[in-house]
């Protein structure tokens, strides 16, 4: 067969061949096509597909046309073709099973283009300029796996488009300008769907139970659209990666993921949340990551987070938390937690419970918060942290011993705080001095006081910072009292500094 004309229902070539010979030619072709109706009418799920034996021939006409054919693989392609309607011209053997019309300028495509192709295994549109699929083009694809209209202009589809693809496994809308979805568009597809992509529509609403009862289906992507609602997930047994980022989306409703208990993958960021519905990751024992970035999040509570005994990654950055409660992170005695990302909120100080059962932890992002302490015991729960953000904060100090169970500690940022160069700091300082390789980034630099603004914390040494004067510009106390400190470098004993 060769593609269609938009008016017409099938073009031969001539070839220059006699006008009996072409009389023939079409009659045993039409024959042939009508067979192919007879036999596509009789099947029935139950039973094997009959079709047609290929024509060995239709191999070498298809390369005499525009298109380039592999027979090897009965593969069609007419990527970049700069094609703005299929080449009547074309022979498209019956048994080709992949064609790539990628990379065009087609605009619309008849309703017979892919009649007769029930070898068809993979379909390829991306990135043309398609704006309407007629409701039964995909009819005779009973055996496509694959198809992808990956960036047209789609804006609506036919609840009848997919009725006969029954093996349809991998399905790609993404980047159309599609606004709703059929509450029966996907049926079809329950038992066979493990890979639908809508990323990049105008999608507002997903109708109740649309996305419902898929026994396959094991990643569903409806990021960047203008979602607000969703529908509660039903029968969703195989579901392991679930992204709905870049949407408008405000509430979840708690029993949103009760039916999906493979999911492994989360991504809700860049919504609109400002709260985690109480429930709404009930179950979910084997989620492994989670993304709540970019939203309006203003407090998290301790049991939210208590079902994901196998989460790896977490992130909470740029929200406006203000504190962590205690053991907000762990959900048995033993986490599993290895990344957390906390960076740009509003968090003012970080208790040592906070962090409390996180042994696993290995990376922990603080930066760009509004940090003013942090208690000594802090990182006691967390031996296997590799990578400290705390760059961007309100610091004047680090308490005493804080970085001390870090011994498997690689990088660590600290600049951008105003740090107060007294008798206070000089555990840093010492600390930076011993693990130089582990600074990245830009070096810590005093603020303060006077003339040791802008001094390297580092460079700071004990005479500088505790000898008293600085402090008593600016009235402030040294952590370690200056007569103390005298009296231990002279060697004087506390009786005497005392009676003095």
């Amino acid at each position: 067969m060769n593609f269609p004309k938009t008016n017409v229902s099938l073009v031969f070539r001539s070839n220059g061949r006699s006008k009996s010979f072409q009389k023939r030619r079409i009659k045993g072709e039409f024959l042939y096509l009508r067979v192919t109706v007879w036999i596509l009418r009789t099947h029935t799920p139950e039973a094997p597909r009959m079709l047609l034996p290929p024509d060995p021939r239709e191999w070498t006409r298809c390369t005499e046309g525009p298109c380039r054919c592999r027979p090897e693989t009965r593969t069609l392609s007419c990527w970049r073709q700069g094609l703005e309607e299929l080449p009547p011209t074309q022979t498209v053997p019956a048994d080709t099973k992949i064609i790539d019309l990628g990379a065009n300028h087609l605009t619309t495509l008849h309703r017979n283009s892919f009649r007769g192709l029930g070898h068809l295994t993979e379909l390829d549109l991306f990135d043309n300029r398609i704006d309407y699929l007629p409701p039964n083009i995909f009819e005779s694809l009973e055996s496509v796996v694959h198809i992808r209209v990956h960036r047209n202009n789609l804006q609506e589809l036919s609840e009848k488009i997919f009725l006969h693809q029954l093996n349809l496994a991998s399905l790609d809308l993404s980047s159309n300008s599609i606004r709703t979805i059929g509450p029966k568009l996907f049926h079809p597809l329950r038992r066979s769907l493990v890979f639908l992509s809508l990323v990049r529509n105008r999608i507002q609403e997903i109708p109740e139970d649309a996305l419902s009862g898929f026994e396959k289906l094991e990643e569903i992507d409806i990021s960047w659209n203008s979602l607000s609602l969703l529908p509660i997930l039903r029968g969703l047994p195989s579901l392991r990666r679930l992204r709905l980022h870049r949407n408008r989306l405000k509430e979840l409703p708690s029993g949103l993921l009760k039916e999906v208990p493979s999911l492994e993958v989360l991504t809700l960021r860049a919504n609109r949340l400002t709260r985690i519905t109480p429930g709404l990751f009930e179950g979910l024992t084997k989620l492994r990551y989670l993304e709540l970035s970019s939203n309006w999040i203003t407090s998290i509570d301790a049991s939210e987070f208590a079902d994901l005994v196998s989460l790896k990654e977490l992130h909470l950055s740029q929200n406006f938390l203000e504190s962590l409660p205690s053991n907000a992170f762990t959900p048995t005695s033993y986490s599993s937690l290895e990344r957390l990302f906390l960076f740009s909120n509003n968090l003012e100080a970080l208790e040592p419970s906070a962090l409390h059962g996180l042994y696993n932890l290995s990376t922990i992002m603080l930066n760009n918060n509004l940090l003013r302490s942090i208690g000594s015991s802090t990182f006691e729960s967390t031996p296997n942290l590799r990578k400290l953000q705390l760059d961007s904060n309100k610091f004047h100090f680090l308490p005493q011993r804080l970085l001390d169970p870090l011994t498997k500690l690689v990088s660590i940022k600290l600049a951008k705080n105003p740090w107060h160069c007294d008798c206070s700091i000089l555990y840093l300082a010492t600390w930076l001095r011993e693990n130089k390789r582990k600074v990245w980034d830009s070096p810590a630099t005093c603020r303060g006081p006077g003339d040791l603004g802008g001094q390297r914390v580092e460079d700071m040494t004990f005479d500088d910072l505790c000898e008293g004067q600085w402090a008593s510009l600016v009235s402030l106390q040294p952590r370690v009292p200056v007569s103390s400190i005298n009296a231990l470098k002279h060697g004087i004993p506390d009786e005497e500094v005392k009676e003095n």
